[in-house]
């Protein structure tokens, strides 16, 4: 029971992430190429962590029994031997932050543990305001890494010269990511997370500190939420969305608003690219050499059900937030049938919404 329940003085939420994040980075845009074994090592290790994006630990009886008792009877710790008691003022902010983030009772621990060894790094914040951060940088780690995986795929937009087995070992993982619902876990957390709601939260808990501590916060919140809609744009720039993917993509972009001066936030920008690429058929007209592999691939010429869906979805549906936005994703779906409509039968033709 005490291995199990061991503090991580790194941070289970926090130290293991920034390593995968680097050991992504280092493979991927660094071309370590002795990186790519421990590449392979990570993705098995953190797989549940991409699988769950963004999920945190749960709390549970124990953990919150565990970490209320180690101020009279003491905790482990990994790396470490015996028990080590831990002030009762530490156990209430672990108790606070569990609540704040709503996460396990140890994770939030190891967090404000490993906030007070950090403390070096952030002059004039306390153990807690640096566990925020950590929290969140954390998150920001696996939103980057999940990024440029999905970047290094085999596509048919553009490739980053990378060796052939690292670009099988991340097209193999991402399409597994993929096939357990990416797409629509992404499109919740764009529409659950915000810098105001946070804020929010970490106000009322006095999570949030003097003004740089806010920005850095801020940031890593909206740089988390970019990262997460890339990642969508970056799949659907080198493969295409399911039926079912693609419908959500659509109803995430029905409740889109605009900003105060009525542009886009860069968010949203990047998913309305991504049903863009979704729709584009352009690479038809242009004869690459892997032309026929592509359309084998296309759902949108494989699936009859596709283009009968996505056709009413976006034809038949009541007026979006944005009547311009939906007025651009209209003409983008009308240029794609103007194409289809121009191939030979049995090329496609046969799934146009008027055959």
């Amino acid at each position: 029971m005490a291995g199990q329940m061991a503090v991580n003085l790194g941070a289970s939420l926090w130290g293991p992430l920034k390593e995968l994040w680097e050991t992504v980075d280092g493979a991927i845009l660094r071309r370590q190429t002795e990186s790519v074994h421990l590449l392979d090592l990570q993705l098995k290790k953190h797989k549940p962590h991409f699988l769950s994006l963004f999920r945190n630990p749960p709390k549970s009886a124990d953990q919150k029994e565990k970490v209320r008792k180690a101020s009279t009877e003491g905790i482990a710790i990994q790396g470490q031997q015996g028990s080590r008691l831990l002030p009762e003022q530490l156990l209430t902010e672990a108790f606070i932050l569990s609540d704040l983030f709503d996460i396990g009772e140890m994770a939030a621990l190891e967090l404000l543990l490993t906030g007070e060894q950090q403390q070096p790094q952030f002059p004039g914040l306390t153990r807690g305001l640096v566990a925020v951060l950590l929290y969140w940088d954390g998150k920001l780690c696996v939103a980057n890494s999940l990024r440029t995986l999905i970047q290094s795929r085999h596509g048919k937009t553009f490739t980053l010269d990378l060796s052939g087995e690292l670009v099988a070992l991340t097209t193999r993982f991402t399409d597994e990511l993929m096939n357990q619902g990416l797409t629509k876990r992404i499109l919740t957390l764009v529409s659950d997370i915000s810098v105001a709601k946070e804020f929010e939260r970490l106000q009322k808990e006095r999570g949030l500190g003097n003004e740089k501590h806010r920005k850095e916060v801020g940031d890593l919140i909206r740089e988390c939420r970019q990262a997460l809609a890339d990642s969508l744009f970056a799949w659907t720039c080198q493969s295409p969305l399911t039926k079912d993917d693609t419908l959500a993509l659509i109803g995430h972009l029905e409740t889109v608003t605009a900003q105060a001066d009525g542009s886009l936030d860069s968010v949203n920008l990047a998913l309305v690219m991504a049903l863009l690429y979704c729709l584009d058929v352009s690479f038809i007209e242009q004869g690459t050499e892997d032309r026929e592999d592509l359309l084998q691939a296309l759902p949108l010429l494989t699936e009859r059900q596709y283009v009968s869906a996505v056709h009413s979805r976006l034809m038949d549906s009541q007026s979006w937030k944005l009547p311009g936005l939906q007025a651009v994703c209209k003409l983008a779906w009308a240029l794609t049938l103007r194409v289809l409509s121009q191939l030979p039968q049995g090329s496609g033709r046969s799934c146009l919404p008027w055959n």
